[in-house]
């Protein structure tokens, strides 16, 4: 096989993952809202649980973290070392930033990894 060939398979391919990528997204939102009506019936109701032939539907209250003052959280953080409330991970955009302005962050690295561009023509 040749390139012109895998490039063409490659389109071919990205063209069909982008198809059920909006099958994907057109299914989650429907779910969300089916979601959303079983849970205003279900309050509408006054339960938390209820069933068809195939499933089980259990409807709870659950708590989920927001940062009001971002300045605040990370004083708290570095106070108390209690770095596990973050996720690990770098933001790639600002660590490229330091990086190419000659800044050296401590415990870092860079390694090199190709990547592919492609781009259809119009």
């Amino acid at each position: 096989m040749n390139i012109k060939d895998l490039i063409d398979m490659y389109v071919a391919t990205k063209n069909e993952r982008e198809e059920l990528s909006a099958k994907v997204k057109e299914k989650t939102e429907k779910l969300t809202q089916l979601e959303s009506d079983i849970m205003k019936l279900m309050s509408d109701a006054g339960i938390t649980k209820a069933a068809s032939d195939k499933v089980s539907c259990t409807m709870r209250m659950s708590k989920h973290p927001a940062i009001d003052d971002w300045n605040q959280f990370y004083g708290y953080v570095a106070e108390t070392g209690q770095f596990e409330l973050l996720h690990k991970r770098l933001s790639s955009t600002a660590f490229r930033e330091r990086w190419e302005a000659g800044e050296v962050i401590p415990g870092t690295s860079v390694s090199e990894v190709w990547e592919l561009t492609v781009v259809r023509r119009k």
